[in-house]
């Protein structure tokens, strides 16, 4: 209660705070929150609670105090696609209302996805407010991937207040058994100290087997009507309106005072409520089945009667409750509609399947659209196995009924949903087969969404010249159709596939979608267009222009709470700090990124990679485990945006080992597919390492500059190449292939980095080489050598010394023969020798050629 109390006078004060208050059913959350309430008399106490519906209505507990707000914010309660202005209309009337506002939201466990939106919404600007909003929940009853669970992770930890409620002690129960002159023998081990058991047990006549024994008991005492008035309470979740019990049963005044006298009911605000859901639960379900029936029917009929002010849920409710199919058809997809526009999907979804349960009698095409809606609100929660079989019984219907447009539209749904799964050739399959049928029938409005697919496919796969044909047939139907979304779609696959292979114009079209999606309040293409700036400027290496697009994404993001994209463009942020050396940032990031139990797995990818690539540098625990677990995630996608990173990690990993020679399937395959694609920057690192790995590499295929500069030995033009971009440890590794002044470099550049995995395997390869004490400085030797020559060019030499041909020198230091005439044209330019003889002579006469 203290907690609570600092808390509040902290929202005095002008800084408002979040409580969370939480424990397991029965241990006293709404008693402490009714003591505290009871002592607030600086302002005014506003109280709402989640229903045990099943499908909750959106926004149910805001609806239980929109008295205490303007009518601006009542009139945006349930209006569909106002939820931005319903809640930041919400959050200005608590800033406007005198006092200090107590806010208790009861029962968050059972909250429909908009109110814990609007919850979060609240709880990251409660600072603003002169308010404390106080939540109370079932912590024993969410699972790690809860919504609550995921909300209350989030919640700013220097503006929340956690207060955990524990089971009463042993004394402390048999001291509530003293006071009411029962005895304690066996109390505490029957109710494990839990008040509600307790209060309910001492309350009984003689201790129960259970509490639900207590409760029948205490019921069981009551006269028929007063049994009869418990009894409709039972069957509504929460709270029963007064003016619901007198239409249905007109009870006396006695009646009502027996009641509330029994303990079981509590009167408040013009409701009955049973003191504790534990108790209405043992009642519901201690009632036969014909007599719950027989009451959910009586009050269903009852809502009908009185209009459309009736919240859609309530009326699903209690004609399942009645076993009345006809009316759950009725109602389900309404109820299902409305909670979409709330954007509780998860409702949507189990209520369009309840429809679907009772929607035999329907003519298929209305069965059909039920479908499509069902397949879509699974697909938004991740459900896509459900979203596939709805979406393929719809395409069945569509087909039997002969509507052409209708099944393109379907085979174009398919083709993303397979994408989900990582059934990429169904994709492509059903990608093409909806494009094929669209253009038969010149169904123009859905061929242009069917083109954009395909464009985005090609664009995901790393396909880029696919990927702009499809997609400028897109745009060039969207602009003829003046259709801004798909045009806003089309450009964005456009611009992210030229972006990623370096094309100027393809920054502009991923910005012009970015104008467009934002002038039309596109919030996912906004999103969307985010990320694909952010990740296109990773990719690219243009970090300034990445930080700028991530702020510029965070700013928007936080007043949307658009979790799914900021978490994509999160994982990108902890692959920028990685790339440009702040490996403990990222690290951090990373780690924090992945206890979230919602991230996606083209976010976790990345965030995985980072993790693993800094635990593996660094010789740290766990790098090993990880690199398998994100191995696992990326070839399941099987594009090479996801796999690059990853088979370049595990290319260092074994060299970090010391595996030279032994090719990685993953590495390989991966190598061979971006050669195919065409890829740069993928190809550029992956032969980077196959090169130090002593494995055949192209020497000819187009890759990242100064990936390329190493590979034709310009160690010193690599190393400031590197150092331009701002990347300091493969500009630590370009200095390691240079002489012994820039290998010291090196190894103070992977010391600062805290690399000791790196500088260990790198000392390794130095000693094999015949270097010694570099720790020590520069050797004389190489102080004296005034040609210059590196480690590798001295070796090069003394081979030659030997007179090994390129061939002879290529096996002997696993080396490509193109590698090794590289090093021997720079031997011959600094000994200014025409052919080998000379440079043999010269470097006898120099002292050079024995050394190594």
């Amino acid at each position: 209660m203290q907690r609570l109390r600092d808390a509040r006078d902290l929202a005095q004060q002008g800084t408002g705070r979040t409580a969370l208050v939480y424990g397991e059913a029965g241990i006293g959350k709404t008693s402490l929150v009714r003591c505290l309430a009871a002592g607030h008399d600086g302002g005014r106490v506003l109280i709402g609670g989640c229903e045990a519906l099943f499908s909750p209505r959106p926004l149910g507990p805001f609806y239980d105090i929109a008295d205490a707000f303007t009518s601006r914010t009542r009139s945006l309660l349930g209006r569909e696609g106002r939820r931005a202005e319903l809640f930041a209309a919400l959050l200005t009337d608590l800033q406007e209302l005198d006092g200090t506002t107590l806010l208790v939201l009861e029962d968050l466990h059972w909250a429909d996805a908009a109110t814990l939106d609007l919850v979060k919404y609240l709880a990251r600007r409660i600072e603003r407010v002169r308010a404390l909003l106080v939540l109370t929940y079932r912590d024993d009853e969410l699972d790690a991937k809860h919504p609550l669970r995921l909300l209350c992770g989030d919640l700013p930890s220097d503006a929340a207040v956690r207060v955990p409620l524990l089971p009463l002690s042993e004394t402390a129960v048999a001291d509530l058994a003293q006071r009411t002159g029962r005895s304690s023998e066996g109390l505490f081990a029957a109710t494990g100290g839990n008040p509600f058991f307790v209060t309910e047990a001492l309350s009984a006549e003689g201790l129960p087997a259970s509490v639900r024994d207590a409760v029948l008991a205490r019921a069981g005492r009551q006269t028929p009507a007063v049994r009869e008035l418990l009894d409709l309470a039972a069957i509504v979740p929460a709270r029963i309106d007064v003016s619901l019990v007198h239409a249905l049963l007109d009870p006396s005044d006695e009646v009502v005072a027996a009641a509330l006298a029994s303990g079981l009911l509590f009167a408040q605000s013009g409701t009955y409520a049973y003191r504790h859901e534990l108790a209405r639960i043992s009642m519901e379900q201690a009632l036969p089945s014909p007599v719950a029936a027989a009451l959910h029917a009586r009050l269903l009929c009852h809502l009908e009667s009185l209009g459309e002010n009736v919240p859609m849920a309530w009326l699903v409710h209690h004609a399942a409750g009645a076993g009345d199919c006809a009316s759950v058809m009725k109602y389900a997809p309404k109820a299902a509609a409305d909670a979409a526009a709330h954007g509780a999907h998860c409702d949507s979804a189990w209520l369009y399947g309840r429809a679907l349960a009772h929607a035999g009698g329907l003519p298929d095409d209305a069965r059909a659209e039920l479908l499509e809606r069902h397949a879509y609100q699974c697909y938004l929660t991740s459900q896509i196995d459900s979203a596939i079989a709805s979406s393929q019984t719809a395409l069945a219907l569509w087909r039997k009924l002969g509507d052409k447009r209708q099944e393109g539209h379907m085979l174009r749904w398919l083709s993303r949903l397979h994408w989900f799964v990582g059934r990429n050739s169904d994709a492509d399959v059903y990608g093409n087969l909806a494009v094929q049928l669209l253009e038969s029938i010149h169904a123009d409005d859905e061929l242009a969404w069917a083109l954009s697919n395909r464009a985005q496919m090609h664009m995901l796969a790393g396909r880029t010249t696919e990927a702009v044909t499809w997609g400028t047939r897109a745009i060039e139907m969207a602009e003829k159709q003046g259709n801004t979304e798909v045009l806003a779609h089309a450009l964005n696959n456009v611009g992210t596939a030229r972006c990623v292979r370096y094309h100027a114009d393809g920054k502009d079209m991923l910005k012009r979608s970015l104008e467009i999606s934002l002038a039309n309040g596109y919030g996912e293409h906004v999103a969307r267009a985010y990320a694909n700036l952010t990740s296109s400027a990773v990719t690219t290496r243009d970090y300034p222009e990445a930080q700028w697009y991530i702020s510029q994404a965070a700013a928007y993001f936080a007043e949307r709470d658009l979790d799914s994209w900021s978490q994509y463009v999160v994982a990108y942020q902890t692959r920028l700090d990685f790339e440009q050396g702040r490996w403990d940032a990222a690290g951090q990031l990373a780690s924090h990124l992945l206890t979230r139990g919602d991230v996606t797995p083209v976010a976790r990818i990345p965030a995985l990679n980072v993790l693993a690539r800094i635990r593996l540098r660094r010789g740290d625990p766990g790098g090993a485990e990880l690199l398998d677990e994100v191995t696992e995630l990326a070839c399941a996608t099987g594009e090479l945006q996801r796999l690059a990173p990853v088979a370049s990690a595990r290319a260092e990993a074994a060299w970090l080992r010391g595996q030279d020679g032994e090719d990685d399937p993953v590495v390989s395959r991966t190598c061979l597919l971006a050669e195919q694609l065409h890829d740069p920057r993928a190809l550029g690192e992956l032969l980077f390492w196959r090169r130090w790995m002593g494995l055949e590499a192209s020497e000819t295929a187009e890759i990242e500059h100064a990936y390329a500069l190493q590979r034709d030995c310009q160690w010193q033009d690599a190393a400031l190449a590197w150092q331009s971009i701002g990347c300091p440890y493969e500009r630590a590794l370009a200095l390691m292939e240079g002489d012994e002044h820039a290998i010291g470099e090196a190894l103070a550049t992977l010391s600062a980095l805290q690399a000791s995995a790196t500088i260990k395997r790198c000392r390794e390869s130095l000693h094999r080489n015949g270097v010694r004490g570099m720790a020590r400085g520069p050797r004389a030797s190489t102080v004296a050598n005034p040609a210059g020559l590196t480690l590798r060019e001295l070796q090069i030499l003394s081979l030659l010394t030997q007179g090994l041909s390129n061939t002879e020198i290529a096996d002997r230091l696993a080396r490509s023969e193109k590698t090794v005439e590289h090093h021997v044209s720079a031997v011959l330019r600094k000994l200014d020798a025409r052919s080998r003889g000379e440079a043999v002579a010269a470097a006898g006469r120099l002292g050079l050629g024995s050394t190594h």
